[in-house]
């Protein structure tokens, strides 16, 4: 009865306990040493925006424009580490400080131009596959803030209805 080479022994259980509990655990840390990760690169954007639009950012935004801009530019989170080394090795205050630098890689004030623009506007990306990150909290509306109210529409220039058609000569 024991004999059969099928026979499940407690080695071979053993081992098989063993081998699925590692397998377990393993591909249990992967996603915690990504997510971990994540949020660091999360944390780097949030501190580099914060020295380029020269005013405190919101962390949930960030995510979201990291995210956004990352996915547009391949070399987008390897950019943002070097602009984030550059800022601190260079002992730089202020994106005024950045932006008179002579010898400033042109990728990487592309990057960070891409940075400052998507704060201000509130969208990532050209007019064909713009992504609206955030309205009401874009940057451009921070100078008349208590002045002006936001508008409640979003939809661009002209955006009420068809244009209307142009005035006929008449005579009468």
């Amino acid at each position: 009865m024991h004999s059969s080479l099928n026979a499940l022994s407690r080695r071979s259980l053993l081992r098989g306990s063993v081998t699925l509990g590692l397998a377990a655990l393993i591909s249990g840390v992967m996603p915690w040493q990504s997510a971990m990760a994540s949020a660091q690169s999360d944390a780097d954007f949030a501190a580099l925006s914060q020295f380029l639009v020269s005013r405190p950012v919101n962390a949930v935004l960030a995510a979201r424009y990291y995210a956004a801009l990352d996915k547009r530019a391949p070399n987008f989170a390897t950019n943002v580490i070097a602009l984030k080394q550059l800022v601190a090795e260079r002992g730089l205050k202020h994106v005024d400080d950045y932006l008179a630098l002579a010898d400033a890689d042109p990728s990487l004030k592309a990057t960070a131009t891409s940075i400052i623009a998507a704060w201000y506007l509130g969208i990532v990306g050209e007019p064909a596959d713009a992504e609206l990150i955030s309205y009401s909290e874009a940057l451009m509306y921070r100078p008349t803030h208590g002045t002006l109210i936001i508008p409640t529409y979003g939809g661009g220039p002209d955006s009420w209805g068809p244009k209307p058609k142009a005035p006929q000569d008449s005579t009468l």
